[in-house]
């Protein structure tokens, strides 16, 4: 009998899930751990914070196992789900150098303006599968050869969040391709580091880290670092995957069947393809998914952020629905995103009339994301194939209304699994390799199913809500 952990190793903590042989789940931990803003537009963390959340919530899975009548020694391996392209930049021996530069920061933007002007955005579409922005590593990269010479003139080992901790726990640098293709260094189309971004850059090969597919075995747990954790000696440390491609997995995501909408601060709808999935506008982020013949197709648009702002402006919430026809409200509070990146677009709420009430509002903007996830899956099937059913995770499906609104206006089948950790699952999974074929541990689902009378309802306020969205489209770019 066997026991398998996936860690999630997220943007402000750290989960562990212990799954069985049967893909049951055993038990969970979770470790919070801090944001650090130094100054305007810096998003930093301390690496070692990581370090220190997987071992708490690793030791705190081993302690809920014992507690169960299960045996650390039952554990035969571990995965990891980690968030994609925060940087870590450390010595030979693996110690960081640097805070860890997170994903979110945006200090880079000359940087990132100087990039474009030696490559346009057509280099790092075809290099990296993905549109530059102020975000990327490679900004950051630069941003440190500028302002911490003395850290880049000794040949540093750049990281991201895998490696790192791979690095601690077996020894060596190896990331997950999945991980890696979610960086600017990579090419998603070769699964391997492009050869063209590491020397605009002036990195070589060797500062980087050895890439291995995800399912792959990295190697054994480091003796002293296994005891430390509360494992017995043998475990294996499996190549994970990013956590969008991981809570994919998790969930059971295929090629031209199940689509995966992750539905969090942003919402990201996940599809995956044969073939990597190159857009001809250049607008559509790719990344290598789980298994070496797939691709996913990553698309992030204006979600629960929007909707908790909703929330902070109106604070009474007993209105009800006035009955009359929602107003139209395009939640593009920080600009358009995926599927066509118009950040000239704005939150925009227009159709008001003194009938309508807070609650009309707060449905309309509901409405308004929906239709954003319907922009995203027309613009992935053209890509991808046609997506037959949808799996929703995340806040949204607290109530029954967002993801009934979703199937309706999808026209697709929307299931909503009881499991709510699907990176950590999607990690156990790849932890324990061919033995979870047979798991469904997400196959309890509540299933929404269209509306007929409302899914041509639906289409009508989906062709409407376009009409809006192209036509304020062009007064925002003409001002």
């Amino acid at each position: 009998m066997a026991i398998y952990l996936g860690v999630d190793i997220g943007t402000t903590s750290a989960k562990c899930l212990a799954v069985d042989e049967n893909g049951a789940v055993l038990a969970q931990s979770q470790q919070p751990y801090p944001i650090m803003h130094p100054a305007q537009g810096w998003a930093e963390q301390d690496p070692e914070d990581y370090w220190r959340a997987l071992s708490a919530t690793v030791r705190g899975c081993v302690s809920k196992c014992k507690e169960l009548g299960r045996d650390a020694s039952e554990i035969a391996s571990i995965a990891m789900s980690t968030q994609g392209d925060t940087l870590i930049v450390t010595d030979e021996s693996g110690k960081p150098l640097t805070s860890a530069i997170s994903w979110m920061d945006t200090r880079g933007e000359v940087e990132c303006a100087e990039l474009l002007s030696e490559a346009d955005q057509s280099f790092w579409y075809r290099e990296s599968g993905a549109l530059l922005s102020v975000i990327g590593s490679v900004c950051s990269i630069r941003w440190l050869e500028k302002n911490k010479p003395d850290i880049i003139s000794n040949k540093p080992h750049y990281c991201f969040v895998p490696d790192f901790l791979a690095k601690r726990l077996v020894g060596e640098f190896v990331i997950d391709i999945s991980s890696a293709s979610w960086t600017p260094l990579c090419s998603p189309c070769s699964r391997a580091w492009s050869n063209a971004v590491l020397e605009l850059l002036g990195i070589s090969r060797s500062d980087v880290s050895e890439t291995m597919e995800s399912g792959e075995v990295i190697g054994e747990i480091k003796p002293d670092i296994a005891s430390e954790l509360g494992l017995a000696s043998g475990v294996k440390l499996i190549a994970g995957a990013f956590d969008q491609a991981a809570a994919a997995y998790g969930v059971g995501a295929s090629v031209g069947g199940r689509g995966v909408l992750s539905c969090g601060t942003a919402w990201v709808l996940y599809s995956v393809s044969s073939m990597p999935p190159f857009d001809a506008s250049e607008c559509l982020s790719i990344c290598c998914h789980v298994k070496p013949s797939e691709w996913g197709l990553v698309l992030p648009f204006s979600g629960g952020s929007t909707y908790d702002w909703l929330n902070r402006m109106f604070t009474q919430t007993n209105t009800a629905p006035s009955g009359s026809k929602l107003p139209i409200f395009i939640p593009h509070l920080y600009g358009g995103l995926s599927p066509d990146w118009r950040s000239e677009s704005r939150g925009s709420l227009v159709g008001l009339t003194m009938s309508h009430t807070q609650e009309d509002i707060r449905l309309a903007l509901m409405r308004g994301i929906a239709c954003e996830a319907r922009r995203n899956m027309e613009a992935a099937e053209l890509l991808c194939g046609r997506v037959e059913s949808v799996r929703m995770v995340g806040g949204a499906g607290k109530s029954d209304i967002w993801p009934q609104m979703v199937s309706n206006i999808l026209n697709r089948p929307v299931e909503l699994p009881d499991c709510v950790e699907s990176a950590c699952y999607g990690a156990a999974k790849l932890a324990a390799g061919e033995v979870s074929s047979g798991w469904s541990g997400f196959d309890n689902v509540r299933l929404f199913s269209p509306v007929e009378g409302n899914v041509s309802d639906e289409q009508q306020n989906y062709d409407r809500y376009m009409r809006f969205y192209r036509t304020l489209l062009w007064i925002y770019a003409s001002e």
